[in-house]
C-alpha cells in the first residue's frame, strides 16, 4: 500500500484558506479523496508531537497550514508552529520524523485554490516516492 492510500491528515487554522463548504463536519475534504481536515483557532495551537503521533498512526502525510506569516489574528502563532517546524523553537519535530511527510503551507482565506492544488502536489509527490520497508 502507498502512502497516499493513508490518510493525508491536515492541520489547519480556521483563519487561514477557507475550506468551508469543501469540508464537512467529520473533516472529509471533498476535493481531495482520503484527507481528514482538523481545524484549530490558530496554527499556533499545534504542537509537533500531534504530528509525529499522526505519522506513527499511519498517516501518509501531513499537511499543516496558518495563516500568512505576518498576518495572524492571535498576533504570534504562525511563526510559532513555523519556527517548531524549522527547529528553532521548542518544542521541535524529534530527528528521527520523515520530514518528507510533511507539507506547511501559510496561507490568506482567500487562497483556497493554491490551497487544493498544493495539497494535491504534495499528495503526488508522496505517490511517486519511493516505498520504504519498515525495519
Amino acid at each position: 500500500m502507498s502512502d497516499t492510500q493513508k490518510t493525508i491528515i491536515t492541520l489547519i487554522c480556521e483563519r487561514a484558506a477557507d475550506l468551508n463548504g469543501i469540508v464537512d463536519d467529520k473533516g472529509t475534504f471533498s476535493e481531495v479523496p482520503g484527507m481528514k481536515v482538523i481545524k484549530f483557532p490558530c496554527s499556533g495551537m499545534i504542537q509537533p508531537l500531534m504530528i509525529e503521533n499522526a505519522l506513527k498512526g499511519g498517516a501518509g502525510g501531513v499537511i499543516v497550514c496558518g495563516c500568512q506569516i505576518g498576518d495572524c489574528y492571535y498576533r504570534e502563532g504562525n511563526r510559532m508552529i513555523r519556527e517548531r517546524l524549522l527547529g528553532e523553537r521548542p518544542p521541535t519535530l524529534k530527528k528521527a520524523t520523515d520530514r518528507s511527510k510533511i507539507l506547511a503551507l501559510w496561507l490568506a482565506k482567500p487562497q483556497r485554490q493554491r490551497f487544493i492544488d498544493e495539497s494535491k502536489q504534495f499528495i503526488a509527490r508522496l505517490d511517486s516516492a519511493p516505498a520504504v520497508e519498515a525495519k
